[in-house]
């Protein structure tokens, strides 16, 4: 789908910028974009090649760090038009586009509150949040965003396509926008009864889709027919309904839509999906929880090349600078919710210094302390020969009183276990220890006893993992 762009990714975290000269402007004239496409690809005006009209660039958000923001364009520049958002998405695919239509989604609002709607003041754009209020009386609003539904449905192997009479010209669902007072699932069902003259039964939620062409929050449900499947079309919305088996469904011919990848779904499952049998997982995937390891910043023991383990010890200025670094980097990653951190000081305190870059709060949690080595500890790691021999004994706890491999394992295993099933969804950073690290490794991928042994975290290097 359109907002299918990993790995880049969207930041609409709301921010003041002023525009660099590389940014990119999205200028919209009679809702046509300025805008230049070779090959199919679609390219947005830097700030530097640009002379735009008085007002100042608004900020609207970034893509992989690379801002974005809304102004006029005083001139066209050579090699650049204007082009409808519809004959763009019907040419276009990726980050970019998915930028326009988000662009164009708060451009359309922009121009659609210039004026108050209760004084008629002028609209002002607020300096601390994504909303206009007005200058004269304070009456303040936000974007506006139409949910919607997309529904398919399913009798006897076939599925329900339609076909606007105005508008798009080919294959869709049938669709709608919510009224006041219903439920998506009502909405649903209403659509298909206006539309088509069907009922249905056992709704279900699919999948939901930003569409900032209409300015949309689209959500998408199977269901099936309930009675007769004859259908009574409503000839002022639809040229055409009819029931359509998998083999012979036509797809739209750009994947941009919701629409699409639900008639897409019906087809290459042969129609079985969703049945009224299937269990919940099916017809709403799971959400899958991202997981960033990181080792803490250098210490005094790393920076002597003593092997540390359960020792508290503090961060050296090296240490606490690459703290810092890390912070910025994941000041990028803003989808990162929640920081869990061993409880000693090391770890401790870079968490500390990534969570107040981020401002999210730190949970500690003491199956994330390093690997107890046992007298090990404090020794130098060079001089030390056995200790390599020592990690590859998996059953054998670490001499004099440390832990074996298996008990690391198995409290580290456990603390995984539970952010997947507590944190199901979210982005979690997991602030720790080289000896940590490394078990969590084992836990994503199959690693052999040597690798084990000489897998290495350097300080503050992040790696991330998907559920």
């Amino acid at each position: 789908m359109i907002q299918d762009i990993f790995p880049s990714r969207l930041d609409n975290s709301f921010q003041t910028k002023l525009p660099q000269p590389d940014s990119r402007i999205m200028c919209f004239q009679d809702g046509r974009l300025l805008a230049c496409v070779r090959d199919n690809a679609l390219h947005i005006p830097q700030y530097r090649a640009l002379s735009l009209q008085d007002s100042a660039p608004v900020y609207l958000f970034s893509v992989d760090n690379e801002p974005f923001f809304l102004a006029k364009a005083a001139a066209v520049p050579e090699g650049y038009q204007y082009y409808p958002i519809r004959e763009l998405r019907d040419r276009c695919a990726g980050k970019y586009l998915y930028a326009a239509f988000t662009a164009y989604h708060l451009y359309q609002w922009y121009a659609d509150n210039r004026f108050c709607g209760i004084c008629r003041g002028a609209m002002q754009h607020d300096d601390r949040e994504r909303a206009l209020f007005c200058t004269e009386c304070g009456h303040k609003i936000y974007p506006r965003i139409n949910p919607a539904v997309i529904v398919g449905v399913i009798s006897n192997g076939r599925i329900l396509v339609t076909r606007y009479r105005r508008g798009y010209a080919h294959n869709a669902l049938v669709a709608g926008f919510t009224e006041i007072g219903e439920t998506a699932e009502e909405c649903a069902a209403r659509e298909v009864m206006e539309e088509t003259g069907l009922r249905v039964k056992n709704i279900r939620y699919y999948k939901s889709q930003p569409w900032g062409m209409a300015q949309d929050l689209l959500m998408g449900f199977f269901c099936e027919a309930d009675g007769s499947d004859e259908i009574k079309m409503d000839d002022y919305e639809l040229k055409s309904a009819c029931w359509v088996r998998p083999e012979e469904l036509e797809l739209q011919p750009q994947q941009h839509s919701l629409t699409n990848e639900m008639m897409q779904l019906f087809r290459d499952t042969n129609g079985h999906l969703p049945p009224e049998s299937a269990p919940a997982a099916r017809t709403l995937p799971p959400q899958k929880t991202r997981i960033y390891f990181t080792r803490h910043g250098e210490t005094t023991m790393n920076a002597e090349d003593h092997i540390s383990g359960v020792t508290d010890c503090e961060l050296t200025e090296e240490g606490l600078a690459q703290a810092r670094r890390l912070a910025a980097i994941c000041a990028e990653h803003r989808e990162i919710g929640l920081i869990i951190c061993s409880p000693l000081k090391r770890a401790r305190k870079t968490a500390e210094i990534i969570a107040e870059q981020l401002h999210v709060p730190v949970v500690t949690d003491a199956r994330l302390r390093e690997w107890d080595y046992g007298s090990y500890e404090d020794q130098p790691r060079g001089s030390t020969p056995d200790f390599q021999d020592a990690k590859l004994a998996f059953g054998v706890r670490m001499k004099d009183g440390g832990e074996s491999l298996l008990q690391l394992a198995h409290r580290v295993y456990g603390c995984i276990d539970d952010i997947r099933r507590q944190y199901t969804g979210m982005t979690v950073l997991c602030v720790c220890h080289g000896g940590v690290c490394r078990a969590a490794e084992t836990y994503f991928r199959d690693m052999t006893a040597e690798a084990f042994s000489q897998f290495f975290m350097g300080n503050c290097e992040l790696r991330q993992y998907e559920i």
